[in-house]
């Protein structure tokens, strides 16, 4: 094996190892999602039933609700018996690791090592504050399948990965909403492939339709299948991370993921232009489609980096072969350009390791398996002093509430906007937080006993709710932390 084949194995195992390393980092976002979604598996598991209403909330359980991730819940509570939060960890860094092998597999017989590794480099910045243990992971692996499938049936002629397309989407379909992005791809392979003349093209069109047809099936049936167009609509409250690029930087936050991901699509798009004249619009329409479909995306919804990242990362890999190599075959300095980006990641990996790596991306993580204690404190708190609902808690910190204290008590409010009507936002949460007259006013009407509160809430009336309250004698402060504030109601209502 001669110096260059051994640096080009070299630099796709340190790139992997990596990549493995980024992924393996701490478990911040605690009071978030996570525990609410081990405690919906373990009802699901127990009793064998999605719900379909909002079951943890006492101020409107009988909204109805579409657990379009229900599966991955279950996986979820089942792993958490077995290996912990912890073993999550490692769990999720295997399944974005699997879903990077699938993206180097989809363009190996096309691409050298080296346009891989430097767009999969980039791919790991833009992706990485979506790489949390949550049920997107699941979209990101099963993305990267389908890419994997169409690639292989449009560049080697192999349509047997297609063929497994269907029983991938069932499973997609109950996993994550992101399902619908399986179809879509599909969709513009067909198109692909008609406008080309490949005589396969009917059988794609007819895994496309089959795909769709399997979406139905799921706790939902048609009502789920349609859970990705219409989830928005009924989105009463704001969450970062459903704003748009633009939006986010006129704000000041994100600004290095902001900045990653604009400078990471200028490039994308200016390595089209020798790719364009290489292959010709016809025979690259598919990548330019959906190149621009997931930009878009990308631009529309910062959660939406997660999937913009896996498609960039294998046509980015594509157009940069075409950019780069048919003048680049000096053989000395291809030696040269793989022992620097092999440096690269060698100096990559020991900042993740020293945890460096992390600050100079942007990113609030830290490297290994520490789970952040989160509210547990506090719930320490309520459980050691009995502290008896109903109770008042924010937006942030609902999910973990419903982890560690349902059945016994329910919350006012969680992390998921679908699952509470418009107006409790708009008329009720909100309104509460910012006067004195309506917190007494709706305090009283559900006869909160005391308040939970993630005083890192960065939204306007949260601050000033914790302004006045804690200047309130009626609701003294009980508990404090580096998480939470406790208030207890002075005199219980009757």
């Amino acid at each position: 094996m001669d110096t260059l084949r051994i640096l080009k194995l070299l630099g796709l195992i340190i790139f992997f190892i990596l990549a493995g390393m980024i992924f393996i980092h701490s478990l911040g976002s605690i009071n978030q999602d996570i525990g609410r979604h081990i405690k919906t598996g373990e009802i699901i598991w127990q009793t064998k039933h999605v719900p379909e209403t909002n079951l943890f909330s006492y101020t409107e359980p009988n909204v109805p609700f579409i657990n379009h991730h229900w599966l991955s819940e279950v996986v979820f509570y089942i792993l958490n018996l077995f290996i912990g939060l912890k073993g999550l960890i490692i769990f999720k860094a295997g399944i974005l690791l699997t879903t990077f092998w699938l993206l180097w597999r989809s363009v190996a017989k096309k691409v050298e090592p080296l346009p891989f590794i430097i767009a999969g480099l980039i791919g790991l910045l833009v992706i990485l504050d979506r790489t949390d243990v949550r049920p997107e992971i699941f979209s990101y692996l099963f993305l990267a399948y389908f890419l994997f499938a169409i690639f292989q049936a449009k560049y080697s002629q192999k349509y047997t990965w297609l063929y497994v397309v269907p029983l991938v989407q069932l499973i997609w379909t109950n996993m994550h909403i992101y399902f619908i992005l399986g179809p879509a791809l599909l969709g513009l392979f067909t198109i692909d492939r008609w406008i080309n003349r490949d005589p396969d093209w009917r059988l794609i069109a007819k895994i496309t339709g089959l795909s769709l047809i399997v979406t139905l099936i799921n706790p939902n049936g048609i009502y789920g299948a349609l859970a990705p167009f219409n989830i928005l609509n009924s989105y009463g409250y704001s969450i970062v991370e459903n704003q748009s690029i633009l939006f986010i930087k006129n704000y000041g936050i994100l600004l290095t993921r902001i900045n990653i991901f604009i400078l990471a699509t200028i490039l994308f798009w200016l390595s089209f232009i020798p790719a364009l004249k290489r292959h010709g619009l016809k025979s690259y329409i598919f990548e330019v489609g959906t190149g621009l479909a997931f930009t878009i995306l990308g631009f529309d919804m910062i959660r939406n980096l997660g999937p913009y990242a896996i498609v960039y990362i294998p046509i980015f890999a594509l157009n940069l072969q075409s950019w780069l190599f048919p003048t680049f075959n000096n053989y000395r300095i291809k030696i040269g350009v793989y022992i620097v980006i092999i440096a690269i990641c060698l100096f990559s990996l020991n900042a993740v390791i020293k945890n460096k790596f992390y600050g100079w991306a942007g990113s609030g993580d830290i490297f290994g398996l520490e789970v952040s204690a989160g509210a547990e404190g506090g719930v320490n708190f309520v459980k050691d002093n009995k502290l008896a609902g109903p109770i008042f808690n924010n937006f942030d910190v609902g999910s973990y509430l419903i982890w560690k204290l349902y059945p016994d008590q329910q919350v006012f409010v969680d992390g998921r906007p679908e699952a509470y009507s418009v107006d409790f936002f708009q008329k009720i949460y909100i309104p509460m937080q910012q006067s004195p007259e309506s917190w007494h006013k709706y305090s009283d009407q559900y006869k909160i006993n005391y308040v939970f509160f993630d005083y890192h809430d960065i939204t306007p009336w949260a601050q000033t709710f914790l302004s006045f309250i804690s200047q309130d004698k009626n609701w003294p402060l009980v508990y404090q932390d580096d998480s939470v504030v406790i208030f207890l109601r002075r005199t219980p209502l009757k």
